[in-house]
């Protein structure tokens, strides 16, 4: 499995420098690039393009640095905001019940048949 592996990535290799020859040679004829700063030397077009595609690779490259940050900071600020409300519910489980005294059987069953207007009054 290893050896097909190395000779898949072999090959990937081969081809790609086999199509970057290629399209050198279909692309060698130079051209003048004007920047607003200046002009730049003649140089080949093939070159002309892979700084162009290395450069919009790069920006591509940046944007997606950025959102992947932002998104990591947002799910961190999450994460902490979930921890400290995990600690929260962890210390209402730990809290003792309030000093109410238990009912006796006849209250109890008393309370369940008024209404809760009436429980709340006391009445």
């Amino acid at each position: 499995m290893r050896l097909l592996l190395r000779l898949l990535w072999m090959a990937l290799f081969v081809g790609v420098l086999v199509l970057g020859w290629r399209f050198a040679g279909a692309n060698g004829e130079t051209v003048r690039i004007a920047l607003p700063i200046g002009e730049i030397a003649p140089v080949p077009l093939w070159q002309a393009l892979l700084v162009a595609f290395a450069a919009g690779a790069a920006a591509a490259a940046l944007i997606g640095l950025y959102q992947v940050t932002k998104l990591h900071l947002v799910s961190r600020r999450y994460r902490k905001t979930v921890r400290g409300l995990e600690a929260e519910v962890h210390q209402l489980r730990t809290l003792p019940l309030s000093g109410e005294e238990p009912l006796s059987a006849g209250e109890d069953e008393r309370s369940e048949a008024m209404p809760r207007s009436a429980r709340q009054r006391g009445g």
